[in-house]
């Protein structure tokens, strides 16, 4: 049962993930980042820095989330 699961899952990964020929010269591919709220941290904010890089570009962006209404 634990090989069949595994092997589920791989199929499933498979198809979800990006190769690097699905995208042609010129094309590009979107998506969205969903970050969870701030969890008990006595306020503060939470930091976050995203690093995406294709080919020879590097893209980073820092992000900061505070508790609602802040």
């Amino acid at each position: 049962m634990t090989i069949e699961t595994g092997q589920r899952n791989m199929a499933v990964l498979e198809q979800a993930v990006i190769k690097d020929n699905t995208l042609l010269p010129g094309e590009w591919y979107g998506g969205q980042l969903h970050l969870a709220p701030p969890t008990d941290q006595g306020g503060a904010q939470k930091t976050y820095t995203v690093v995406i890089t294709a080919g020879s570009d590097r893209h980073v962006i820092d992000m900061a989330q505070g508790p609602p209404g802040v």
